[in-house]
């Protein structure tokens, strides 16, 4: 499969493609590199298709200063700029020097927002061309020697990548706007910028109070094993002793801690009625028997040594000393940002953790949070008059939902009962029956409840707030196979979708849109001002500035984090949490 390029030697060679440049032309832009990391790898090819021109390579090693001249102008030029996967090219294209301006279009951003849920994967540029225009696109030469004289075959198959995403990219336009997602891919295209940053930026740990951290964390584990080593040792011998065992006389190996199946017989032959040792059945038990709650502690700090103390360090990159997470825009089916290699979205919450990451020296962290913004999407869609008005009226929600619960003045509400009331909100969105949302009081808020209390909250929640319990019911009672967010964000299923689905997808997503038009509309002054921004989790944007901006910084993120949330949100009005601290724990 041959491909018509011109590999570019001299100014005159690249004339043609910058004499066509303008707001209504559109070119398609590839990279080749010497390997994934943009601070220790280096770009070698750039690759520039044009309608009704040859594709222009550029062999970044060997170009001259004109020539790279002419390439900033072309990066900084309107023209709409055609990526696949534009975050790896972004990111190595600006560490080698460019300023590489929108409009944006990522095919493999487009495909993912098409999907709409329906698949994880499939999103790589040959299955794009396989399934929009029936070729086959070898990708051998992908992973060949980017570092030696390019061959031929190599230069062929760059070109081949480039000119290609001309020919997908109206293909995803069309289905795009016959499926009335073109909004949703702006503000995807629009976002790029800001997760090319926070790539870029990373985050900087504290790595001698995180190796503290890690030896305390190692001391517990061993505390809570040896704890819970004695109190399973009485079932561990009555199941060494059992009938079907081999020769009694032969000393057994220790009891493992980390067997589910060896702590599920251990429990049993202590008396405790269990099936499985799952953490939801673990849970129920765990008031009763002292012996699971020690469990539950055993695992709970085993799994954040094995997942983050013992692993973040190796993340910490030799050459910035600071952790560089992958930020995936479309990273869950309802269009949430996922993050891995680590998964920083995933930190506990604990100060201990919290307090280990920190900016740089003369620099300060700012933290905006948008305040119960599921809570004010729910009230937005559903129009429930009694949410909308609390909100309108600057009202602590948690507080009214307590009052409205167990019949109590708002004023006299405890702190116990707001934290129950807390749980109430946020797992009745979510189509939680009643045992579940004991359960999900007792393991996200530390709150009690009897059966019969979760009975009673689910249904009074549900006449306090009729507008969410008219929502919830008419969703129930369809048969839609689809859903959007306000911003029009498609989610499909094949099939009949759970009710969680159906009610989680235009809440979370709409969260999900404001976040994302939000990081949008801060990066171009962000960018101008040297305020970088390193990390969202959810709902929330962390920025690094300089002490002296600190407070400038304050200001724009709110004001700025409050008009995207308005754009989506009519109704209700959307409130942001700010604060300046000198560590993440300090939001």
């Amino acid at each position: 499969m041959h491909t018509e390029y011109r590999l570019i030697k001299t100014i005159n060679d690249i004339h043609p493609l910058l004499s066509s440049l303008n707001e209504n032309s559109i070119i398609a832009i590839d990279t080749e590199t010497t390997g994934l990391d943009p601070f220790q790898n280096r770009v070698r090819l750039i690759q520039i298709a044009s309608i009704n021109q040859p594709v222009f390579l550029i062999d970044f090693w060997k170009a001259s200063h004109d020539i790279i001249a002419s390439l900033n102008k072309i990066f900084a030029s309107p023209t709409l700029k055609i990526f696949h996967n534009a975050k790896f090219d972004l990111k190595f294209l600006i560490k080698s020097g460019f300023i590489v301006c929108g409009p944006y279009f990522d095919t493999m951003l487009a495909a993912q927002i098409l999907s709409a849920g329906q698949k994880s994967h499939g999103f790589k540029l040959s299955d794009l061309a396989r399934e929009e225009l029936n070729i086959d696109l070898p990708k051998e030469l992908q992973n060949s020697d980017w570092s030696n004289e390019l061959s031929n075959e190599q230069l062929n198959y760059a070109a081949r990548d480039a000119q290609v995403l001309l020919e997908i990219y109206p293909c995803l336009l069309s289905k795009l706007e016959k499926s009335n997602l073109f909004s949703t891919s702006k503000l995807e295209f629009e976002c790029l910028p800001a997760v090319v940053e926070m790539e870029l930026s990373g985050m900087l740990l504290h790595t001698e109070k995180w190796e503290t951290l890690t030896k305390e964390l190692e001391k517990n584990q061993n505390d809570l094993a040896a704890t819970l080593r004695q109190k399973l040792s009485e079932g561990f011998k009555r199941i060494q002793r059992l009938p079907f065992m081999e020769d009694q006389t032969t000393e057994r190996p220790p009891l493992n801690l980390d067997s589910p199946k060896q702590m599920l017989e251990a429990l049993q032959q202590l008396g405790i009625p269990l099936k499985t040792t799952s953490h939801e059945e673990l849970s129920q038990l765990s008031r009763q028997f002292p012996v699971i709650q020690a469990l539950i502690d055993y695992r709970k700090v085993t799994k954040v040594l094995q997942s983050f103390a013992s692993a973040l360090p190796k993340y910490i990159h030799p050459v910035t000393n600071r952790i560089h997470p992958d930020y995936w825009q479309i990273g869950t089916a309802t269009g949430r940002f996922s993050c891995r290699n680590p998964n920083l979205q995933q930190i506990p919450r604990d100060q201990i953790f919290r307090e280990c990451f920190i900016p740089s020296e003369g620099n300060l962290l700012i933290i905006g949070d948008y305040s119960q913004i599921e809570l004010r999407v729910a009230a937005e869609i559903s129009h429930d008059q009694r949410m909308t008005d609390a909100f309108q009226q600057n009202q602590d929600i948690h507080c009214l939902t307590a009052s409205l619960l167990i019949g109590k003045d708002f004023d006299k509400v405890t702190k116990e009962e707001r934290q129950a009331a807390k749980a109430v909100n946020f797992g009745l969105l979510y189509a939680m029956g009643a045992r579940g949302l004991k359960l999900y009081a007792q393991n996200s808020y530390g709150v009690e409840m009897t059966d019969q209390q979760a009975i009673d909250f689910r249904k009074r929640f549900f006449e306090v707030y009729q507008g969410i319990a008219s929502w919830q019911k008419e969703l129930s009672n369809s048969r839609l196979k689809e859903i959007r967010t306000l911003n029009g964000r498609l989610r499909l299923w094949e099939d009949k979708p759970r009710i969680t689905e159906l009610f989680n997808t235009p809440i979370q997503g709409t969260a999900a849109d404001i976040i994302k038009k939000a990081l949008a509309l801060s990066f171009p002054y962000l960018n101008s001002n040297d305020i970088h921004l390193i990390g969202t989790v959810h709902d929330e944007i962390i920025l690094e500035s300089p002490q002296e901006k600190a407070q400038e910084i304050f200001h724009f993120l709110k004001e700025t984090m409050i008009k995207a949330g308005k754009i989506y949100i009519q109704q209700v009005p959307i409130e942001v949490d700010i604060v300046i601290a000198k560590n993440w724990s300090e939001k």
